[in-house]
């Protein structure tokens, strides 16, 4: 099983570089229904947080199609991001951005997150029944010395305490060959390496050619959580 580079790493060094330098303010909208959204492109939120994107019963990492797709000469596994998932009442809180899958840290020059994102994006978020279309050049990258970061700079601050729905849709709109760094030198499909994300959907519960992360948002007062 490929082992994709975990969320919560690519959170931690995103946070750090939001909280070091001076923040830009978000977009004005109506938090009349007691949430706004981020829209900055070019910058991160100060205080984020992830979403869940694993249930308990989960393997962490891509979902394995258990076939080979041949590209050119050569064959690569077959691979899917994710998958439809429920992820029930999750307890958050006032005053923190939240955001949802699509984060990812790979070793620098091996795989590109930009160029991941052209084939892969976050299509809309669904707010209590509202949809948002996603711009999908709304990513955010960063180089360090040894590590290529990529997110899509999505964000939802909720303003009061409450129960909100959140649906967070991707799609697959073409496939991604590359060579997995992690598992190149020991692969056990000897394939050195070589997956490929598959376009469209194969596993879900309802075959839409999208992923749908579903989530009952209950939300604290940040004083009180």
């Amino acid at each position: 099983m490929v082992r994709r580079v975990l969320v919560a790493a690519c959170m931690a060094v995103a946070m750090a570089m939001a909280t070091a330098r001076p923040q830009a303010a978000p977009r004005p909208s109506d938090d009349g229904d007691g949430y706004e959204l981020w829209s900055d492109c070019r910058e991160l939120p100060d205080s984020i947080e992830f979403l869940p994107v694993y249930l308990p019963s989960d393997s962490h990492g891509f979902i394995d199609l258990h076939r080979n797709e041949t590209i050119g000469l050569k064959d690569f596994r077959a691979l899917q991001y994710t998958r439809d998932k429920d992820f029930g009442q999750w307890m958050i809180r006032t005053g923190k951005w939240y955001g949802g899958l699509l984060a990812e840290r790979w070793p620098l020059h091996t795989v590109d997150p930009a160029r991941l994102f052209e084939h892969l994006r976050v299509s809309a978020w669904e707010i209590d029944g509202t949809l948002y279309p996603v711009d999908p050049t709304c990513v955010w990258t960063q180089e360090t010395e040894d590590q290529a970061l990529g997110l899509f700079n999505l964000w939802v601050r909720f303003t009061t305490a409450g129960t909100h729905t959140l649906k967070v849709m991707y799609r697959q709109i073409a496939p991604f060959p590359f060579t997995d760094p992690l598992v190149a030198a020991a692969d056990p499909f000897g394939l050195d390496g070589r997956r490929v994300l598959v376009k469209g959907e194969v596993l879900g519960d309802v075959l839409d050619e999208q992923f749908v992360h579903s989530y009952e948002l209950v939300v604290m007062r940040g004083d009180h959580y």
